[in-house]
């Protein structure tokens, strides 16, 4: 009964131990995905390594940027701090060499002197060829800045199309007003013409009348005299 209970005691001691140590191996295996790291990094961008400057107790690498795939900055250099330096090398930490073209997964340290550290230490140093499953990452995060841009772009064709759209119809409009005045001022002229016609032909009657009246007199007149 008592070996039970010591042993009972050592697989819970044993338990207590393993739970951080496997707690930490899961953490540390979630650090080194992409979506972890893309979720976590203020910035990230595709460079490559032009400058080495190796300090005592750190180095500091310049990088030439190609592309910034999120949260960019006005930058065409800028600068990647290391804590491995001359006389001290700290495991896990990131290293380049020259020349070397990189996606890095970036925390800031000092914009004001365009100074980075990458994240989770050589974790986040990771090969171009990676940019397409980080972009994939950033658009189910609805942070890569082209679907911004796309969207934008989409709302300008609609206005561009509704105005097109408001503009014809009100060319329409004018247009079955500009014909409805035209008719109109035909019906109007057509009436004008009329009446002018009416007019004349009522003038006229009354001024034919009597002269085929004096005319019947004056025939009359004659043949009278020619009897007698």
């Amino acid at each position: 009964m008592k070996h039970l209970n010591l042993f009972s005691i050592l697989f819970t001691l044993i338990l207590l131990l393993l739970v951080p140590n496997l707690a930490a191996a899961l953490l540390v295996e979630e650090i080194t995905k992409i979506p972890y790291q893309v979720n976590n990094s203020d910035r990230i961008v595709i460079g490559t390594v032009s400058k080495i400057d190796t300090y005592p107790s750190y180095t500091i690498y310049t990088i030439s940027v190609k592309e910034w795939l999120y949260n960019p900055q006005p930058l065409k250099k800028i600068k990647v701090k290391s804590k491995i330096g001359a006389n001290l090398w700290v495991e896990d930490e990131v290293e380049f060499t020259k020349n070397e073209s990189v996606l890095l997964m970036l925390k800031d340290e000092n914009l004001g002197k365009q100074l980075f550290r990458v994240f989770v230490g050589i974790a986040g140093k990771r090969p171009v060829s990676d940019r397409d499953a980080v972009v994939k990452e950033l658009k189910s995060l609805g942070k890569w800045p082209e679907e911004n841009q796309t969207e934008n772009k989409t709302n300008k064709t609609e206005v561009v199309e509704n105005a097109g759209t408001v503009e014809q119809e009100e060319n329409q409009t004018e247009n079955k007003t500009n014909d409805t005045g035209m008719t109109d001022n035909a019906g109007t002229t057509d009436e004008q013409e009329e009446s002018s016609n009416q007019t004349q032909k009522s003038n006229t009657t009354p001024f034919m009348s009597p002269v085929s009246a004096i005319a019947v007199i004056l025939g009359a007149i004659v043949y009278i005299r020619r009897k007698q």
